[in-house]
């Protein structure tokens, strides 16, 4: 009976081991799957070689409010992308021609005339598409794609720093616009240092 009992044991043991290394797989947490969205106007808010270009997006049960938000929102998009150019432009400009003491009051007014200048380009900039939606919920979704121009963003600018009376340097208009227009143009070079 002890041999029984044993074998039994030894069985009953052996069945608790082998069903410990099932190939069960223990559930994983699900990946959230994603799912491009094609972005109203999308194709025309990218910039290319003579133009900046953005694109906004605005909601509101007010269809004129929706498209106002749009409009600002593109002007943001168009903003942030000249800025950082703009600070590093024209510290760099103004480092080349002052080489020292007068830079950061150069930059300073440089700076102030590029975002003068495109200010008011941003407020009569060229809108390139708009498309409006109604919702589900009942408000109204418009998307506005505006572009401005690299060229006259650059020719506005050295006009209005050629007229400026706190550059203490002489100002040469034409350096200027070479010098931006081969940077603003081709700033893939610029910021790869070519």
């Amino acid at each position: 009976m002890k041999k029984t009992t044993l074998t039994i044991l030894v069985l009953a043991i052996a069945m608790i081991f082998s069903a410990c290394k099932t190939t069960k797989s223990v559930p994983v947490a699900k990946v959230e799957e994603m799912t491009e969205i094609s972005m109203p106007c999308g194709d025309f808010g990218k910039d290319t070689k003579d133009f900046y270009a953005g694109v906004g997006v605005g909601e509101n049960t007010n269809m004129q409010a929706a498209r106002i938000a749009a409009l600002e929102g593109a002007k943001d998009i168009v903003k942030r992308k000249i800025g950082g150019q703009v600070t590093g432009l024209s510290a760099d400009y103004s480092r080349v021609m002052t080489g020292g003491a007068a830079q950061n009051d150069v930059q300073n007014i440089i700076e102030g005339e590029m975002y003068t200048t495109l200010n008011k380009m941003l407020n009569d900039a060229e809108q390139a598409c708009e498309k409006m939606y109604k919702t589900n919920s009942g408000t109204y979704q418009a998307h506005i794609a505006i572009k401005i121009s690299k060229e006259e963003l650059i020719d506005k600018t050295a006009t209005a720093l050629s007229q400026n009376d706190k550059l203490e340097m002489e100002f040469n208009r034409e350096q200027f616009r070479k010098w931006m227009k081969q940077h603003l143009q081709d700033e893939k070079e610029y910021r790869e240092g070519k």
